[in-house]
């Protein structure tokens, strides 16, 4: 059996997360940031039809800011997406790959909303 993530947990391991920011709030919400702007840039780039150069940047490029969030699921989907090259490329395979990584992404966003508007509410609080 492999240690794929989980389809039930959540699209952010804050653990995991955390080794990096050390619960820094400003420094959460930088990482956040970063990877809204990489998900939207690459996720304009991410078509089934893309050259198989392009098709793997692209997914590398998200496989790598999804794990900098601690997107478990969204970089496994990623990473298998990455195969999806020279002989293994289908255009089926790929559209269904780019519909659970945008997916994902909305998923992963969801989350950033969510946390983010916790510490809008938190900050309400301290005032």
């Amino acid at each position: 059996m492999t240690n794929t993530p989980s389809e039930m947990e959540a699209e952010i391991d804050f653990d995991h997360l955390n080794l990096y920011v050390q619960g820094d709030i400003d420094l959460t919400r930088e990482v956040f940031g970063l990877f809204k702007h990489q998900s939207e840039m690459w996720g304009r780039a991410l078509t089934a039809d893309a050259d198989d150069d392009t098709w793997a940047s692209v997914v590398h490029s998200l496989k790598g800011s999804a794990r900098a969030v601690g997107a478990r699921v969204l970089a496994a989907r990623c990473e298998r997406a990455e195969g999806l090259v020279g002989e293994n490329k289908t255009a089926g395979a790929r559209q269904v790959a780019v519909q659970d990584i945008e997916f994902r992404i909305s998923r992963t966003l969801a989350e950033i909303q969510r946390w983010e508007y916790r510490q809008t509410l938190n900050d309400m609080r301290r005032r």
